[in-house]
């Protein structure tokens, strides 16, 4: 069944098609022009041997009508009827049939001619007619045959012709263009097999086509080459990569920008210990969500790798598997992987830093704190009140600055020694933190110098409240030595923040003004900054304003 089809599509069969298809409409067009033109000038050809018979005659005839020769006549009719093309013939003279023969004449008929006769001795004197009804079924008839015979002729020339057109068209194209493909289906490209060029189609388009098929084959085998090559390469670099995938001591993950996870390596599960492997994990199950602390920052990293199509990195928290254990720090790098915009797709490493995050923690609180009270020191204040002071120009709110300075500290230290005056620090420290919020900060400065930073309150008359408890739980004594009770007291400067006017510096300067004058009315007591110079100053047991 295959064959045929083949066949039905082969050049050979198209262009024979195409030939016959096209021979024949010509046959066609010609035979019936020619036909037309044959048959109208054999019809013509008869008129004229009419006419020439008429004029053959006419001689004898002018002189059967001029002298009334009915026998003369008569044997002139005779004579034009015996041509097979004349059925009837007829002289006329004065009215009156010198000689009729055939079928009878009627005048103005298709098949009638006639010839006026001319006298024999006068060429103006008309001496009468000769009539003749020509066979007209008999004329068609032959120019019919002779129209026939030449489009019969042409029509054989023509499929002659056609026949010729396809023997040379098969032997010179398709033979040699048949032959090309066979050899051409024996050639594996790669195999470095190639086309022979006859000789006789060397410098025609046959040798063209085997030359151009050769070059072709040439440049496909070396395409194939680089091919296998490349491919070699590739599959070198998947296997190194997959290699340094698996066995990465990081985690390693992609995710969709919805949160829901492509891959991941063993790092992965290792490090956040949900899931046991990527068969574990649902296709729905929101992988950002189940592993941060806190998922909201992760997507923002991962929108902001998307939309700005670089890396960005952070440390982050990872909720722990199991409820006993302490929440771990990983520092992440999100990276955009691959360019599908419709459905983005972004990298994820990271590598655990819990241990770092400690140390770093205990860095820094051993940097941020007091060694001898486990107050934060001046440089962590000093902060707090640059953060503050930020933070409250752009959103309003006040906060406040309490600086404490201790009364008879010196006379204590000096008396009973550096480790009655450490006792005394460490006491006053652990009274002071009894007192304030766990949002607010208690600092020491140095020395006998403490700060406390109330972060969220800016109400006057509580502030005053706290001042007089902390004034008060000082006059408790406390045994500096075995047996020996001292009390110590305060001077206290309280500065409220103001947006317009304050600074990070600028309100502990305040405070400490106000400490001062509490130092010059008495001191143990608290005085709140005005900046007119008027502090409203309270003195234990005395308030002087």
């Amino acid at each position: 069944m295959v064959t045929p089809k083949l066949k039905l599509k082969s050049l050979h069969v198209k262009v024979s098609l195409a030939v016959a298809t096209g021979a024949l409409f010509i046959m066609l067009v010609s035979s019936y022009f020619f036909y037309q033109r044959i048959y109208d000038r054999s019809l013509a050809e008869s008129e004229r041997s009419v006419q020439q018979l008429l004029e053959t005659v006419s001689a004898t005839a002018a002189i059967a009508a001029y002298v009334g020769n009915k026998e003369l006549g008569q044997e002139v009719v005779g004579g034009l009827t015996k041509n097979d093309i004349v059925i009837g013939a007829e002289i006329t003279a004065n009215n009156e049939t010198i000689g009729a023969q055939g079928k009878h004449i009627v005048k103005g008929g298709p098949t009638y001619s006639n010839l006026k006769l001319i006298g024999p001795f006068d060429p103006k004197e008309i001496v009468g007619e000769l009539s003749v009804l020509t066979n007209l079924p008999l004329i068609a008839k032959r120019a019919r045959d002779s129209a026939l015979a030449t489009t019969f002729s042409l029509a054989a020339q023509a499929a002659v012709i056609a026949i010729l057109v396809l023997v040379l068209v098969y032997w010179m194209m398709t033979r040699p263009l048949s032959s090309l493909s066979k050899r051409l289906h024996g050639i594996i490209p790669g195999d470095g097999k190639r086309l022979d060029v006859q000789t006789k189609h060397k410098s025609d388009e046959i040798g063209l086509l085997v030359n151009d098929i050769n070059s072709l084959l040439t440049t496909v085998e070396k395409m194939l080459l680089e091919e296998r090559q490349l491919r070699h390469r590739v599959e070198l670099l998947e296997h190194r990569f997959r290699g340094i995938f698996e066995d990465s001591s990081a985690g390693i993950f992609l995710v969709r920008e919805d949160g829901t996870m492509v891959t991941a390596n063993p790092a992965f599960f290792k490090l956040t210990g949900k899931f046991n492997g990527l068969d574990d994990v649902a296709p729905d199950t929101n992988i950002v969500k189940e592993t941060f602390l806190i998922p909201d920052q992760a997507r923002g990293l991962i929108k902001l790798a998307i939309v700005s199509q670089r890396p960005c990195s952070c440390d982050l928290k990872i909720s722990s598997a199991n409820s006993d254990e302490k929440d771990r720090w990983v520092h992440c790098i999100f990276s955009p992987a691959g360019e599908d915009q419709s459905n983005p797709v972004v990298e994820g490493v990271m590598y655990d830093i819990t241990q770092r995050k400690l140390t770093e923690d205990i860095t820094r609180e051993l940097a941020e704190k007091d060694s001898l009270t486990g107050l934060a020191n001046r440089q962590a204040a000093e902060l707090v009140l640059k953060d503050l002071t930020t933070s409250r120009l752009q959103t309003g709110g006040g906060f406040v600055v309490m600086l404490i300075d201790l009364d008879r500290f010196k006379f204590i230290n000096d008396t009973y020694g550096h480790d009655a005056g450490d006792w005394v620090l460490k006491t006053v420290a652990d009274r002071l933190h009894r007192r304030v919020r766990s949002s607010d900060v208690i600092a020491r400065l140095g020395g006998d110098e403490f700060l406390i930073i109330l972060t969220q309150t800016d109400n006057r008359l509580k502030v005053k409240e706290l001042a007089e408890k902390l004034l008060a739980d000082q006059q408790q004594p406390m045994e500096v030595q075995p047996g020996f009770f001292e009390t110590v007291a305060m001077s206290i400067g309280i500065a409220f923040y103001d947006r317009k006017e304050d600074n990070e510096t600028s309100i502990r300067k305040h405070a400490d003004q106000a400490m001062y004058s509490v130092k010059r009315n008495g001191k143990n007591g608290y005085a709140i900054y005005n900046p007119m110079g008027k502090h409203d100053i309270f003195i234990a047991n005395k308030a002087l304003s």
